[in-house]
């Protein structure tokens, strides 16, 4: 019989403890089963892999995070008195206890990567969400959501920063995986639309329990067409890669459309639009000039675009043209004036509170006596059910005051700002890159122009890609960065 160590280089001592560990297992486990009938302990395999992953490779636990993120599923969305999303948040905790602890332990920090402007957007971000907390009039629901918070941005954005950084490959990876587990739910919700004959009403709930709406499933759709795009149109890329790509294209199209999720469109319709704007080379001051000019236009005729806004009754639909058409419908469309509602709840709290907000978290709880009965549609709610402040900018200023509003504001154009300078950077350097990057820019867009209207980077199923889109970002930016300064040197 060939010796064990012979082969694998274990010694007789470890396999024998290795074997009485695994049989204990087998036993308690076929205990467990057939007396208390719970599979539980079946999982206790996944966790030592886990735990050992976490100590041996965190890029690991990061791609297996973004994989599972698509496909975890909320236990508040099965009357659990909790809201967390199972498996993915207690992986993103503890990839931040893991960073922090390993940060702490190197004593080393990434200068370039701490100095950088995003990074510095971030830290702002967090000072006065801290703050905000502090003063909060809910303070159990604010700490909650600054802890969320923390393990939804530190360990995305910055261990992606540096991941995406030292291993490029990795940045189409992180992206790749998360299309792939996407893909499964869309196939899955198209499946389960179509026995109810792709109808408006079913495309509100088919996708649970992956997504809790219609529209944070419309939004992540957006976010991702764009770079899919750019990856299927690789020329480099071998035919079959590229065949599969534009069917995942295609599948993906058919479930934004069948999401009805309005401001899904618009983002995807804008980022499109760009894009186009991008790839014909308009100069830069020529779309600032007609950008402050459509504002001017806007500010002097607000008058007359209220009107003519009030006239329109054309409802959601089915049709695709008439659910695009009541995008701008603010006289009868019970969603639109919902919207409007909780937007001038927002501005009411922040008259109230305009330097703190009422704290992170709280705007669901405290917004209902700031109801002007006049404003008030058929879907109002005391209860804060339906949604939050649908905007990824008026819930931070009623939560965390004008501060915290700028704050998130800086942080964006920051990240816009990064990108566009590095894709300029790469558009002469390195087209490939450029392409991939302005996929990821153009899937930022479609959901910051989705964010003016609703809010989800208070969940993991949209706050790990669009921080992960910043974490590429970031890591192209810093290699620009390395590079011409490397020029310097030779100059």
């Amino acid at each position: 019989m060939p010796d064990i160590r012979n082969h694998t280089g274990i010694n007789r001592k470890t396999a024998l403890w290795v074997s009485l560990f695994a049989l204990a297992f087998l036993a308690v486990n076929l205990y467990l089963i057939s007396v208390k009938d719970t599979l539980i302990f079946s999982l206790f395999p996944l966790v030592i892999i886990l735990i050992y992953l976490y100590f041996t490779s965190l890029e690991k636990v990061l791609l297996l995070t973004a994989f599972l993120v698509p496909l975890s599923i909320n236990l508040n969305d099965f009357d659990y008195n909790i809201a967390l999303s199972l498996p993915s948040e207690p992986l993103l905790a503890g990839l931040l206890l893991m960073y922090l602890l390993f940060s702490i332990h190197s004593g080393k920090s990434w200068r370039e990567l701490r100095s950088h402007p995003v990074s510095v957007a971030f830290y702002i971000y967090f000072i006065f969400l801290f703050l905000a907390s502090i003063t909060s009039q809910m303070p159990m629901v604010s700490w909650k959501f600054f802890l969320a918070h923390l393990w939804l941005i530190v360990p995305v954005f910055f261990l992606g920063t540096r991941i995406f950084y030292e291993k490029p490959k990795m940045q189409q990876v992180f992206i790749l995986t998360q299309v792939f587990a996407l893909f499964i739910v869309v196939l899955y919700t198209l499946g389960r639309h179509a026995g109810y004959g792709f109808a408006d009403q079913e495309g509100q709930w088919v996708m649970q329990p992956f997504y809790k709406s219609h529209a944070m499933y419309g939004a992540a759709l957006s976010m991702f067409i764009p770079i899919i795009f750019m990856i299927a149109t690789e020329k480099s890329r071998p035919f079959f890669q590229r065949f599969l790509l534009f069917i995942v294209l295609f599948v993906f199209a058919l479930g934004l459309i069948f999401s009805y999720s309005r401001a899904a469109w618009l983002g995807f319709l804008v980022a499109f639009g760009l894009g186009l704007i991008i790839s014909l080379r308009i100069k830069f001051k020529y779309l600032l000039i007609t950008f402050f000019s459509l504002i001017l236009i806007a500010l002097i005729f607000q008058k007359q675009i209220i009107r003519s806004l009030e006239k329109n009754e054309q409802d959601s639909s089915e049709n695709l043209t008439e659910n695009l058409e009541s995008i701008s419908n603010i006289s009868t469309d019970a969603s639109n004036l919902e919207r409007l509602n909780r937007w001038s709840c927002a501005v009411r709290m922040t008259r109230d509170f305009p330097f703190t907000g009422t704290g992170p978290g709280t705007y669901q709880f405290l917004y209902a006596p700031y109801q002007l009965s006049r404003e008030q549609t058929i879907i109002s709610t005391n209860a804060g059910t339906l949604g939050n402040a649908h905007s990824e900018f008026l819930g931070p200023m009623a939560e965390s005051g004008i501060p915290g509003m700028l704050s998130v504001v800086f942080l964006v154009t920051i990240i816009f700002v990064t990108g566009f300078k590095t894709y300029i950077y790469l558009r002469i350097n390195d087209p490939q890159k450029a392409r991939i990057l302005l996929g990821v820019i153009l899937g930022l867009v479609a959901y910051f122009v989705h964010g003016i209207m609703n809010n989800y980077l208070d969940n993991d199923k949209l706050a790990l890609p669009v921080w992960g889109f910043a974490a590429v970002i970031v890591a192209m930016n810093l290699k620009m960065r390395k590079e011409l300064e490397e020029k310097k040197k030779e100059e």
